[in-house]
């Protein structure tokens, strides 16, 4: 019942909880270190409780100061490796270890309390505290919080004798209800918590996919237009700068009038996907493939000369010549026209060297198409 209850609560963010933790990371830091600040402040105000308690007892107050001063030191130790920790796994078993020690500390200090004095109120504060500001995962707090409120009672129940039977009610039933409220807030903390950053990584997908939408041709699967010159713009002024070699392809398919003619327009569309799928099995990772319009397409390759430049064009037609598309089982054969020019000394924009790798494609066209146009 507990395991669907937490199952229905708490997301299960599977492969996301990695991102999920180290996005809270920060957050997680500077909440567990103002605990730990607060904690320690506690502990030195308890100082003055000691004062009362062994007034009469110079040696057990001077154990108790060196005691709870052994604490406060480790706490300010424990701050500053935090600050530096960078790695949830790690922050993770310094926060786990710290949390440890520090119930056990409490634990401990249960002994020299009389018994009269149960201190039920600043118990339920710590079971709360784990519940509520620990950034462990939702078992291990759970299981923290457990452990210390049956450490206590097991205290107070049998290791004390002279303990009031109305306090010793009060304390268990305030740790049955600080556990029940305890749980109950973690969940809706860890829930909210969980569902924000859910949300969070939806709406990022959701904005890299419009943006990966708009950057892509929905018919062809290669860059739009308009990224397309944005990516190749950036490639020339690389070229201008540095003066590295850059080349560009102008493809075009032969013929595609008469395709859609004689078999459709979507028999054109399928022979567009298909030569655009080729090109870009062609072509590397860093070169950039788009469509320019219609039938036509433009492929940048950067650091290639003009005679690497027309292997990859030589691939490409030779490749797709071979390739017919197929539209109900129906095999369309088509071939391409491709133009190739390589940037030069006097090429002031991009437009320059892609009017002429234009240029190549046409007198391809001229000489009968199926072929490779250099300058």
């Amino acid at each position: 019942m507990f395991k669907n209850l937490f199952s229905q609560t708490l997301i299960d963010l599977q492969d996301l909880e990695g991102d999920y933790r180290v996005f809270n990371l920060q957050i997680d830091k500077a909440q567990i270190i103002l605990s730990m600040l607060i904690s320690s402040i506690s502990i030195f105000g308890l100082l003055l409780v000691d004062m009362v308690l062994f007034k009469n007892q110079p040696d057990v107050f001077q154990w108790m100061i060196m005691y709870r001063g052994g604490f406060i030191l480790l706490t300010v130790v424990v701050i500053l490796a935090i600050t530096k920790i960078n790695k949830v796994r790690i922050f993770d078993r310094l926060i786990l270890g710290w949390l440890s020690l520090t119930l056990i500390f409490l634990l401990v200090t249960n002994f020299t309390r009389p018994g009269n004095y149960l201190a039920t109120a600043f118990d339920i504060i710590i079971v709360f505290a784990i519940y509520v500001l620990s950034p462990l995962k939702f078992q291990t707090n759970t299981l923290l919080a457990l452990g210390f409120s049956i450490g206590t009672l097991y205290i107070d129940l049998f290791m004390k004798s002279d303990v009031d039977s109305i306090a010793l009610k009060v304390a268990v039933g305030a740790q049955i209800v600080v556990q029940v409220l305890g749980l109950g807030s973690a969940l809706q903390i860890q829930s909210y918590r969980r569902k924000s950053f859910k949300a969070y990584i939806d709406e990022r997908d959701a904005k890299e996919m419009v943006a990966y939408l708009a950057n892509i041709d929905p018919l062809t699967k290669s860059l739009t237009r308009r990224h397309f010159f944005s990516i190749a713009e950036s490639e020339f002024m690389r070229f201008a700068r540095y003066r590295r070699p850059l080349s560009v392809l102008v493809i075009d398919a032969d013929s595609f009038k008469q395709i859609n003619d004689a078999y459709g327009h979507h028999a054109g569309d399928i022979v567009l996907r298909s030569l655009s799928l080729v090109a870009m099995e062609q072509k590397r990772a860093q070169d950039t493939f788009g469509r320019l319009g219609g039938e036509e397409f433009g492929l940048i390759l950067p650091e290639t000369t003009l005679q690497q430049a027309k292997i990859v064009a030589d691939r490409i037609q030779t490749v797709w010549e071979q390739t017919p598309s197929i539209m109900d089982g129906v095999m369309i054969h088509s071939t391409v026209s491709i133009g190739v020019a390589e940037a030069g000394s006097d090429d002031k924009t991009l437009d320059d060297v892609l009017r002429r790798a234009d240029l190549m494609m046409y007198k391809a066209k001229e000489q009968g198409r199926n072929r490779v146009v250099t300058e």
